[in-house]
């Protein structure tokens, strides 16, 4: 669990490190191993904290061209506000919280940031997961004999009432 140690803080800015294995926190991500690198500013005015933080983490992922196992470095920043208003709290709990704004309760000694950092880090991951020895290089260079059976395919002639559709020009 990351937690963010807020217990007698008086208003200012503070920075913080901390560094926790992904396996202690409880994240419904399974791409993610190793540890979650957690670095930034709580800026705290009155009832507010502010938070601004950098986040590395690796996931390990499947190469979506040669199924081959990787590892990725994946980087996010994280952007929230915690107000401490325990009326509030008791009044809203249950509901979603508004877009990077989070209701605590007053008495809270620490703020538990885990699934907000998962959550960050998770929306970094590549939609193609490909792996770096294959980035810059053509399917015909991974896989010639798969490329020629592609190229063969495509050669098949097509019915002629579905002529017409290769004429249209599509913007």
């Amino acid at each position: 669990m990351l937690k963010l140690d807020i217990s007698g803080m008086a208003d200012g800015e503070y920075e913080f490190t901390l560094v926790e294995p992904v396996s202690k926190l409880n994240s419904p991500f399974e791409e993610f191993v190793g540890d979650v690198h957690f670095e930034g500013i709580v800026r705290k005015l009155g009832h507010r904290y502010n938070l601004k933080a950098d986040l590395k983490g690796t996931a390990r992922l499947i190469c979506d061209r040669s199924l081959i196992e990787f590892d990725e470095p994946i980087v996010a920043q994280l952007f929230m506000s915690f107000i401490a208003d325990t009326k509030s709290f008791l009044e809203l709990s249950g509901t979603e919280p508004k877009y990077n704004e989070v209701i605590i309760r007053e008495d809270y000694k620490y703020i538990d940031v885990s699934p907000y950092v998962m959550e960050s880090l998770a929306l970094e991951l590549p939609l193609k997961r490909i792996a770096p020895e294959f980035r810059d290089k053509e399917l015909k260079e991974i896989f010639p004999e798969v490329a020629d059976k592609l190229k063969e395919e495509a050669n098949i002639d097509i019915d002629d009432r579905w002529s017409e559709l290769k004429n249209l020009k599509i913007n």
